[in-house]
């Protein structure tokens, strides 16, 4: 048996003289010299140039063959090289090296664009992963010393910085801060915690520095577990990948066999590299890689990022599309929407919310801070013992008075009577000597491009849109909803919960589930595609859970995906479409002795052009305005190519606004 340290060798070696060391870019250059000086040789009678051509040739031959060989001896199957090895091999023969060498390079040159996109946008993702936060200051004898997360043990302690991320799960035991838990429960308001309380590792120190006590190994935290769980779900993605590699070798081996068939009926060497020169599948291997490429690069360029083109492909099949709320339609940033006076005027209410909040430093205290300065109150009032409750409250004395604020829970627990209002998002009570004297409504910021957000995606070809959402009021998951206009939503979702819902909905079709990285991560892995938003925030396990990535937070890029991959999909069939019409007639008239090699290969090349500037319509969007534009937009309409999804649409910082109560 061959030693793959052979192969190895020759490969390091191949390297050493490849430009940019890619031996995909040597293939082409070794193979368009050749097809420079035999053509000069071919239209000025110069032998020497073909003489000068021959050992490029088979320097070019060797490294398709090579190429082959560890394909065959190693993955157990035929690679695309087999025809090209074939062609080349048989022209030069036949004495027509011309050809051998001008499919050669075409191929070569398409793969190498196609793969070097792929490449590219691989590469990006992997240096994202590079920027993840990977270690901890862990004290140690006294001394802060920087570990790897992977290396922290059960008792270890662990600090954790204003504004850092928890990197373990643990004790708190020296401390006290408001931690965001929204990329854990989806609850999009702060938690204030202080010693005693438990931290979960991938949640966000606010306000003020920590120690915390490991409880877990840092291998065992919340985050290392969910990214393995992830990982196993992964590997059961790869059915479509499997079915196509198998299409391909029925594919290679049928077209060898049919031109050794020829031959053997024939006798004729010129008449097998003819048609082994326009049906070599060229333009059937380019249809699916290049518009895979063109529209993951097309993606990437608006910082989208794509793994491979498969959950691309599938969007097209998607019948339901589950969007989580906080931080994928809403903005995660509470504001005060309303008022509700019970007692006292708006303005005491806000005098009096305002002075106890301005001591606390979380987005709710913010946004009744920042609302009350906008009514032009910005003189507060002494407060004296403030403290916080559980419950997500806050007691103080302001004037000899006790002041009560918080949820519904925190003044049932003090046995305080709530009446009945009518409202729309999260009310915080407040009460002045135990007695309800208003409410102040805080709701997460929606942006205005969100409105009708549903409608768009069900126009995009998807049946079913439901919001799930981890808050725990339906108000305002309703409110989201209908603003949305959501044909579903569901509240209080925990990450199984929603793992549950997207299996759900999967009775019923293809789901795709739109999160962010961490929170719902085993719903994103268990999805048939998952989308990450804003994945910029938690880049590694967004890039492990999902299928695609939206660095930034915009919503609206889902349109952008669905638009694009239905018009790959269209791509994509008129690309097979072409390739078997054009290779059933080639392969006609070179059975019948109508081609010769020369001119077959040509023809060839005109299907794999056409194969390719089709697929570049997806990245150069310049094509479809150009003066070939026409050409395609008639193709389109022929092919009853369906029409998705309303055109990329710009938009400004300024349209990121609040919805107001009407």
């Amino acid at each position: 048996m061959i030693d793959k340290t052979y192969f190895d060798k020759i490969d390091a070696e191949l390297l050493k003289i490849s430009p940019r060391q890619d031996i995909m870019l040597l293939r082409v250059i070794a193979a368009v010299i050749p097809v420079v000086l035999f053509g000069l040789d071919a239209l000025y009678d110069l032998p020497v140039l073909y003489w000068l051509g021959i050992p490029l040739y088979l320097f070019c031959l060797a490294l398709y063959l090579e190429s082959l060989l560890k394909s065959v001896l190693f993955l157990r199957k035929v690679s695309a090289e087999l025809l090209i090895v074939l062609v080349m091999t048989v022209t030069l023969i036949d004495g027509a090296p011309l050809s051998g060498a001008m499919v050669a390079w075409f191929i070569g040159l398409g793969l190498y664009i196609s793969f070097t996109i792929i490449r590219k946008n691989r590469e990006k993702i992997e240096s994202l992963i590079q920027e993840g936060k990977k270690t901890a200051r862990m004290l140690q004898d006294g001394d802060i010393v920087e570990v790897p997360i992977n290396q922290i043990r059960l008792g270890a302690t662990v600090l954790i910085p204003k504004g850092a991320m928890v990197p373990i799960d643990g004790i708190i035991i020296e401390g006290a801060s408001a931690i965001d838990e929204s990329t854990i429960t989806g609850e999009p308001f702060p938690v204030y915690k202080e010693t005693g309380a438990s931290v979960t590792s991938g949640t966000l120190n606010l306000s003020a520095p920590l120690q915390v006590k490991a409880d877990k190994n840092g291998d065992d935290s919340f985050l290392a577990v969910i990214t393995q769980e992830i990982e196993n779900s992964l590997e059961n993605k790869s059915d479509l990948q499997r079915r196509a590699d198998t299409t391909v070798q029925i594919l290679l081996l049928s077209v060898t066999a049919y031109a050794f068939l020829l031959l053997y009926i024939t006798g004729s060497l010129h008449l097998m590299a003819t048609a082994l020169a326009v049906v070599c599948p060229c333009a059937w291997a380019l249809a699916t890689p290049t518009a895979f490429a063109a529209n993951i690069g097309r993606l990437a360029r608006s910082n989208i990022l794509a793994r491979g083109g498969e959950p691309l492909e599938n969007m097209q099949d998607i019948k339901t599309l589950i969007l989580d709320k906080t931080g994928t339609v809403t903005l995660a940033e509470p504001e005060v929407s309303r008022v509700i006076e019970m007692g006292l005027t708006t303005q005491r209410l806000l005098e009096l919310a305002a002075s106890i909040e301005s001591r606390f430093d979380h987005p709710i205290a913010h946004s009744i801070v920042n609302h009350a300065k906008k009514q032009g109150l910005n003189a507060f009032l002494p407060v004296e013992k403030a403290e916080d409750l559980p419950g997500r409250g806050i007691k103080a004395r302001i004037e000899g008075r006790e002041i009560l604020m918080g949820s519904a829970e925190t003044l049932s627990l003090q046995d305080i009577e709530l009446p009945a209002i009518d409202y729309t998002g999260r009310a915080i009570w407040l009460a002045v000597d135990r007695e309800v004297q208003g409410v102040i409504v805080i709701r997460d910021i929606m942006l205005s491009e969100m409105r009708g957000l549903a409608d768009t995606i069900r126009a995009c070809g998807i049946e079913k849109v439901v919001l799930a959402t981890g808050d725990n009021e339906e108000q305002e998951a309703k409110r989201v909803a209908d603003y949305i206009n959501a044909d579903e939503y569901y509240f209080n979702c925990k990450p199984d919960d929603k793992t549950a819902l997207v299996k759900k909905f999967q009775e019923q079709g293809k789901v795709a589930m739109v999160g962010d990285g961490v929170n719902d991560a085993p719903s994103l892995a268990a999805a048939n595609v998952g989308i990450a938003i804003g994945g910029h925030k938690n880049v590694n396990l967004a890039i492990i859970s999902s299928d695609v990535v939206i660095l930034g937070h915009d919503a609206q890029d889902l349109v952008t995906i669905l638009r694009l991959g239905h018009k790959m999909g269209g791509i994509i069939r008129q690309n097979y479409l072409w390739a078997v019409s054009f290779n059933s007639v080639g392969l006609a008239l070179a059975t019948f002795g109508l081609l010769n090699p020369i001119f077959a290969a040509l023809l060839h090349h005109v299907s794999s052009v056409f194969v390719v500037v089709n697929a570049g319509r997806l990245y150069f969007t310049g094509i479809e305005q150009s003066p070939v534009g026409p050409m395609f937009r008639k193709m389109d309409e022929l092919t009853g190519r369906d029409q998705h999804c309303e055109p990329e649409r710009l938009r400004s910082d300024s349209d990121v606004v609040a919805e107001q109560e009407s």
